[in-house]
């Protein structure tokens, strides 16, 4: 089985576990999965590149791992009653901090990084150079 077949029949798994906590009303059994599916297409869109370049690899499986690991410390953050906290970063409740200040340009971050990368790979298709 080619790559590409493992990532299509991976991300049909995770789609369908979030379909499953679509239909249980489970927040993290849609938002888990969905943060892994970024990442599976993150590794389908640089195509045959990902074999051949350790840094499109590791974007694509350090993406949804970082996800993870953000939003974990935002649950972490919202385990108390957000409301309730009185502590503040930047003027911020922490959950809310957490999201505006990490997440966030986390994925502008990503974004900008995948056309940077798109670029290259794109670069590299219409030169011929696959090296």
């Amino acid at each position: 089985m080619r790559s590409t077949d493992r990532l299509v029949t991976l991300l049909l798994v995770l789609v369908t576990i979030m379909l499953v906590g679509m239909l249980t009303a489970s927040w993290r059994v849609v938002l888990y999965p969905y943060l892994i599916v970024i990442g599976v297409i993150i590794l389908l869109g640089v195509g045959s590149r990902r074999g051949k370049d350790a840094v499109l690899l590791a974007y694509g499986i350090a993406v949804p791992i970082i996800y993870i690991a953000l939003y974990v410390w935002l649950e972490a953050a919202m385990a108390d009653d957000p409301g309730s906290s009185r502590d503040l970063v930047l003027g911020l409740v922490p959950a809310t901090a957490v999201y505006f200040l990490a997440i966030w340009p986390f994925g502008l971050i990503v974004a900008a990084c995948y056309a940077i990368f798109h670029r290259r790979i794109m670069t590299d298709a219409t030169t011929g150079d696959h090296s």
